[in-house]
């Protein structure tokens, strides 16, 4: 086995592939310090497992992929493959070639492949495990390594050893089969602790199974028993179910023809009850017309009354209009005085106007004068202020000149102060920084106790994960139980509709008509009245009371469809039954009026029904007369009210019959055919809620699980914060340093404002002495001023009097001007006046001639009046004839309503003798229908039973009944085993699977225990013959191992000797080894006092010694011949090559002596920075292109 290439592809500064081949004997890299060189070292120690960053030269492991330079981009993954030539089946691959590959990508991931194929890191191990190469053999050394050996404590030095003596295979055996011995140790303990669990569980349980199966087969024989008692009942059911039908139809008949002559003479009272009714609407009607013709009479008087004081009324107004024309008349005189007032006022006005206008223009020829006087007085006065001006120009500039040399005298002091200001702050800062670093380190402190908080925290959430999770399990098994109950209403919803589909529970002769509708035998059947109709489950109990035996009858579409059915029925000796043609059948109905009124009262039973619109007919002439009450006490009430002509039924199934008997008690619940439907809807509404609640709790589970999701998320968010924490931490340390690196440049600027504050005094010296003189020229310019100022003040005096007097000609011309406005606002209101008065004038004018025209009108009206009064006085006349005809009338209605009465009185004697006998039939149907009922409940209960107890349909019982010869022996034998297993008391069923589970499993844990006690012996077997093994082989090898080390040393050394020594012989394989050397001419108590070389010769000796006893296939040595002089480098190269001849050496260094022994040399460079280059070359070459030296 030899190493033929190495590829290395993204590995540290090798960016591109680059491949060494190698050969037989030694290659040697070579190149200047920083060229790479050693990252090939790295490189085979990576790709053989190494974990630790430390000894790849990184700090973490992502740093091997090459991270870029500034021409080149980095990589995204490093790759480096080791090609073993395996022709000698050295490893343990059935090939000529092995290639060891592994890849580590920038997001951390990592693969290891051999020939291509993905393994495992210790897959590799194992691969290369007592043959000196891999992770801590010693086919790769370095100078670490070299130094490790001579400076390690004694116990430390084993791994080399052991792996050059080859028992690391064994100790690797060792300690995985200790480990699978520990394993099964821990099995042991918990299938022990396991099987005594169990020995306290299966006692019991066979107790219990035993009980159980004892219950089973006493259930069974009790269930197989009690399906044949009930079926034997349920046939005797039926047999008198099918006489007691017959009985009811026969009832039935007879008290339907009743029922029909009842209904006749009802209807004849009702006809001659509706004509008395007539007759007493038409007397009413007469007596409504005689009150309308005598309140029209009345009207007529009124009217008349009216008119009358109409005439009256207008003849006053006719006297108010004349009055009021005469007052006009005065009025206009009045008028006419008015005007000629303001005639002379208006005059006055316009005198007085043109007075004051004569004024006014006078006093504005006097102000135009002494404007111009002023005119002249403002030229002075603004000659004299240029002159000011140009003199306080001349001032301004000198005091700005001083204010400029002030203001900078002032910003240098401010400068002053500032930089002393600075200074201070910079003092400030620097204490400042100095507590920001002090901060620094209690926030790395406080990062520290966040770190452990944060991860104690995780546990917490951890905790509330599982109570989630444990949470969400629970409400999915509430999930399973509803969803179970919500089978069982449905599966009980289906069992009633096999009943009603199997029509269970109708007699035998409509069950033989509606099959031979079905098959087509009989056509125009619309089917039994109970399947017709449908009813709300409160009104079902009242409907099946009301229908009673009427809800087999069979609806039939005429009367020949009948007769046919009866001829089938009586040809097949079916039994009998009760037709409805829909083409004979009449609705009957109450004409009872104010029923709706009567308290307790619900509806007529017709109304409470559903049906198609085609069946109307049949439900009304069925239900049409029986009304229906909230309770007996409201029903007994109704019927007082109506002299017991109807029958009422209550909610609750109690009936008053017509004639005043009453029929009632308790009613078996699910007796009825109508019952059926209602208790399908009410479980099919069970199955409804209960699916409502399914949704819910698939609410709650998703929101459960959402729970857990969040939770999982938190835990997310914690290992989030803990990453930034120590990422805070990593930062804070940097800020740090920035922190010192300011409190340095602080320092600085504290010495440069040292050096401001003497150049700002010196400047301060010089404004001061430019000030002084400006001072000196300003003192001149304001005497200057000082003249033209008393000159302006003058002028000033002149110009203010001229003013004056100006201001007082504006004021008296302003009030000429306001006094001549107001003369012209009082000749305008004049006007208005005037006007106004005018318009009245001719407005009353106008209003006298309406007056007249008014007057003339009323006049008119009267004559009218008087005309109407006399037309309805002629009216009323008429009217009074009309009473007199209309009583008359009356008094011939009023003998006809006698008659009817005396009528109806003879009818109703007829129709209580008919009552009498209907409530003589109705009892005998009641005693059979309850009888039927009775039959029927008990045939209902049974089929209950069977589904309840056994969830059997009728006709899977009937598959499973046997015949019962003696009825009296089986009812005492269930009686018999009822008392067994009650006697047997808790039975749990489970525990004979448990039991049978629980023994296999404890019989399996037993096996389980016995093979562990056996797999223990052949273990604990195991390691003494690997402890023995390797205390054999290590002996041996390490005794070669010390012989081989002497004579090396000597030849190395030219003399001397040197020794491995075992420090505890007794226990060779935890021992520790001792180096003794003694070179030639020298004493030494330990290998410290040896130099630098010599130590490390003293290495390369056991390392030869080591490569003598047990040769690596091929050895990387990474300058470990550094630290020695040229002659020994000779010595080194030399010793090497002898040992060529099995192990391939790949020698990376810079020394001379080194490289001549080479066969084949590698040149590693870095032209471009960053990216190392590989070059193949001879000596003489390598030394021109790297300039290395002698």
């Amino acid at each position: 086995m030899q190493l033929k290439a190495l590829d290395i592809n993204g590995f540290k500064s090798f960016p591109d592939r680059v491949q060494l081949q190698f050969d037989c004997g030694i290659t040697a890299v070579v190149g200047p310090n920083g060229s790479g060189k050693s990252n090939i070292a790295d490189a085979v120690r990576w790709v053989l497992g190494e974990q630790s960053g430390k000894t790849l030269r990184s700090g973490k492991m992502e740093d091997v992929i090459f991270s870029g330079t500034q021409q080149r981009k980095p990589m995204g993954y490093a790759s480096v493959s080791l090609i073993i030539d395996n022709v000698d089946r050295s490893l343990a691959f059935d090939c000529d070639e092995v290639t060891i590959n592994r890849k580590l990508y920038r997001s951390g991931e990592s693969e290891y492949r051999i020939n291509g194929a993905s393994v495992r890191l210790k897959d590799v191990h194992e691969l290369f495990m007592d043959t000196g190469l891999g992770r801590d053999g010693y086919s790769i050394i370095g100078q670490g390594r070299i130094a490790e050996i001579v400076s390690a404590k004694s116990t430390q030095r084993r791994e080399i050893f052991e792996e050059a003596a080859g028992i690391s295979k064994y100790r690797y055996r060792k300690e995985q089969a200790q480990k699978r011995l520990e394993a099964a140790q821990e099995n042991l303990l918990r299938l022990k602790d396991i099987i005594l669990e169990l020995e306290g569980r299966v006692e019991p349980l066979r107790q219990q199974s035993q009980k159980a199966q004892e219950y089973l087969g006493l259930a069974e024989r009790k269930r197989a028993l009690e399906i044949s008692v009930w079926m034997m009942t349920i046939e005797r059911s039926k047999e008198l179910l099918r006489a007691q039908e017959d009985k009811l139809i026969l009832a039935q008949g007879d008290h339907e023809d009743l029922q029909r002559r009842l209904s006749e003479l009802e209807q004849g009272i009702q006809d001659t009850y509706d004509e008395i009714a007539k007759c007493n609407i038409e007397t009413e009607q007469k007596r409504d017309e005689i009150t309308a013709l005598s309140a029209r009479i009345g009207e007529l008087g009124s009217q008349i009354a009216v008119s009358s004081n109409d005439i009256e009324h207008n003849k006053e107004n006719i006297l108010r209009l004349r009055t009021t024309i005469e007052a006009q008349s005065r009025s206009h005189a009045q008028i006419e005085e008015q005007l000629q007032m303001i005639g002379g006022e208006e005059r006055k006005k316009q005198e007085e106007l043109g007075t004051i206008e004569a004024q006014d223009a006078a006093l504005r020829e006097q102000l135009l004068t002494l404007e111009r006087k002023n005119g002249e007085l403002l030229r002075e006065q603004n000659d004299l202020s240029s002159q000011r001006a140009e003199v306080q120009r001349s001032l301004s500039a000198e005091q700005l000149k001083i204010a400029t040399s002030n203001t900078m005298l002032e910003q240098l002091r401010q400068n002053a102060e500032g930089i002393d200001e600075r200074a201070q702050q910079n003092e400030a800062q620097i204490a400042e920084l100095r507590d920001q670093l002090a901060q620094v380190g209690g926030l790395l402190e406080g990062i520290d106790e966040q770190l452990v908080s944060s991860q104690n925290m995780k546990k917490g959430y951890l905790i509330k994960h599982k109570s989630a999770s444990e949470r969400l399990q629970s409400l999915q098994q509430e999930q399973q139980a509803l969803q179970a109950e919500q089978r069982g209403h449905l599966q009980k919803a289906k069992l009633i509709e096999d009943m009603e589909h199997n029509m269970e529970g109708f007699q035998s002769s409509v069950k033989y008509i509606m099959n031979q509708a079905r098959s087509g035998n009989l056509g125009g059947i619309e089917g039994p009245v109970s399947k017709l109709i449908s009813v709300e489950s409160r009104y079902a109990a009242a409907v099946e009371v009301a229908l009673a035996g009427a809800m087999q009858n069979i609806v039939v579409v005429s009367d020949a469809a009948a007769k046919y059915a009866i001829a089938a029925l009586k040809n097949a000796r079916a039994g009998r039954a009760t037709f409805l043609p829909m083409s004979t059948i009449r609705p009957r109905s109450l004409e009872e009026r104010g029923l709706e009124r009567c308290e307790g009262f619900v509806a007529l039973a017709c109304d409470l029904v559903k049906s198609e619109e085609k069946y109307e007919g049949i439900v009304k002439n069925l239900l049409g007369r029986i009304a229906v009450a909230e309770d007996l006490d409201s029903a007994i009430a109704i019927a007082k009210s109506y002299r017991y002509r109807f029958k009422i039924v209550t909610l609750d199934g109690q009936v008053v019959n017509p004639g005043g008997s009453m029929t009632g008690g308790s009613m078996v619940q699910n007796a009825g055919l109508l019952s059926r439907a209602g208790e399908i809807a009410r479980l099919r509404e069970l199955a409804g809620k209960v699916g409502a609640q399914l949704e819910e709790k698939d609410h709650q589970i998703k929101a459960a699980g959402e729970e857990a999701a969040k939770l999982s998320a938190q835990l997310v968010g914690i290992d989030a914060d803990i990453k930034t924490m120590s990422e805070d931490k990593i930062r804070y340390e940097g800020e740090q340093k920035r922190l010192d690196m300011a409190l340095q440049s602080s320092l600085a600027q504290q010495e440069d404002a040292r050096k401001r504050t003497l150049e700002i005094r010196q400047k301060l010296e010089a404004l001061t002495k430019e000030s002084t003189s400006s001072e000196d020229v300003i003192q001149k310019l304001r005497e200057l001023e000082r003249s033209l100022e008393e000159k302006l003040s003058g002028v000033q005096g002149r110009a203010a009097d001229a003013a004056q007097e100006i201001a007082k000609v504006g004021a008296e011309s302003s009030a000429c001007g306001l006094q001549a406005l107001t003369v012209r606002k009082d000749l305008e209101a004049l006007q208005s006046q005037k006007e106004q008065l005018q318009s009245q004038q001719s407005e009353r004018a106008g209003q006298a001639q309406d007056l007249k025209e008014q007057i003339a009108a009323l006049e008119q009206r009267n004559g009218e009046i008087k005309a109407s009064i006399l037309q309805r006085q002629s009216q009323s006349e008429a009217l009074g004839s009309q009473v007199e005809g209309c009583n008359g009338e009356i008094a011939k209605l009023s003998q006809r309503k006698t008659e009817l009465e005396q009528k109806a009185a003879q009818s109703r004697q007829a129709e209580r003798e008919l009552h009498a006998r209907g409530e003589t039939l109705a009892r005998e149907l009641a005693k059979l229908e309850e009888r039927k009922i009775a039959i029927q409940s008990e045939y209902d209960s049974i089929i209950t039973k069977l589904y309840d107890e056994y969830e059997l349909t009728l006709s899977m019982a009937q598959e499973l009944a046997a015949p019962i010869e003696d009825m009296n022996a089986a009812n005492r034998e269930l009686a018999s085993l009822r008392s067994r297993i009650k006697a047997l008391g808790s039975i749990n069923v489970a525990a004979i699977e448990e039991y049978k589970e629980v023994s296999e499993r404890y019989t399996f844990m037993k096996g389980q225990v016995d093979d562990i006690e056996r797999s223990k012996e052949e273990l604990h077997r195991l390691i003494r013959d690997l402890t023995r093994d390797m205390k054999e082989i290590f002996i041996d090898n390490f005794q070669k191992i010390d012989h081989h080390f002497g004579k090396i040393f000597v030849e190395l050394f030219g003399g001397g000797n040197a020794k491995l020594i075992l420090t505890d012989p007794e226990d060779v394989l935890e021992s520790g080894i001792e180096i003794y050397v003694q070179p030639p001419g020298k004493i030494i108590k330990s290998l410290q006092s040896l130099s630098g070389g010599e130590q490390a010769f003293v290495a390369i000796a056991i390392y030869f010694a080591i490569l003598k006893v047990h040769p690596s296939p091929f050895c990387l040595l990474d300058e470990i011949e550094a630290a020695l002089d040229d002659v020994n480098v000779v010595k080194y190269a030399s010793y090497l090559r002898r040992l060529v001849g099995k192990t391939q050496f790949i020698a990376i260094t810079h020394r001379r002596g080194t490289m001549e022994e080479a066969d084949v040399l590698y040149g590693v460079t870095m032209q471009e920075e960053g990216v190392s280059k590989l070059l193949r070359l001879g000596v003489s070459e390598l030394e021109s292109k790297l300039g290395m030296k002698q």
